[in-house]
Order: structure tokens, then sequence, then C-alpha cells
């Protein structure tokens, strides 16, 4: 069933349909997300590049890595927890603040 029920139809000329298809696929959006999130008053970001991607990826790869170390250290009763979890968090924190900043849309003040 859908979560929207009121269709709500509008006219545009040339070139605000351009302006229109230009930030939405800057912003990695459909049409209707775009009015969605300007009438809730969130910031509409535009996609990252691929490389922003790509490091995402890598620091993903880096937190799988440690978390490995870990557990093999950790079956050999030899994990320095001092060293170890500041480490991790750091690079998940590293993450989470990458995809708060870059993928999350945020309410305008």
């Amino acid at each position: 069933m859908r979560n929207r029920s009121i269709k709500k139809q509008l006219w545009l000329n040339s070139k605000e349909n351009e302006l229109l298809k230009n930030k939405c696929m800057k912003a990695g959006i459909s049409e209707s997300a775009f009015f969605r999130l300007l009438i809730n008053n969130t910031e509409i970001k535009e996609k990252p590049d691929e490389n922003f991607y790509k490091i995402l990826n890598d620091l993903r790869g880096v937190a799988v890595n440690i978390n490995q170390l870990a557990r093999v250290a950790n079956s050999y009763q030899y994990v320095d927890d001092n060293k170890y979890y500041p480490l991790a968090n750091k690079v998940n924190n590293m993450v989470d603040d990458l995809q708060k900043f870059y993928l999350t849309p945020t309410k305008k003040e």
C-alpha cells in the first residue's frame, strides 16, 4: 500500500525543468524525493564522486582487518585493549562522520 496518497502536479517552463533535472541528477534522487526534501526543509546535498566511495570502502576494509586481527590476537590471549579499542573506534567514527557529512540529509535551520 502507498505511503503517500495525495498527488500534486505543477507546471514548469523549460529552464526550470532543466534546472530541476540537473539538481536531481547531481543529488542522485528522484524529482518527487527532491520536492519532499524541500518541503521538509532538508538540505539537499550533491552526491559525492566515485573517489569518496572508494575512500569509504577502503576505510571499511581497514576496520574489518583490525577486527580480524583482534579476533586472532584474542584467541592467543594477546589483545592490548588500550591500543585496539581506541583505534577501532577511531576508524568506525571516521566512517560514520564521512557518511553523515556527505550522505545524510540534514534539516536546515
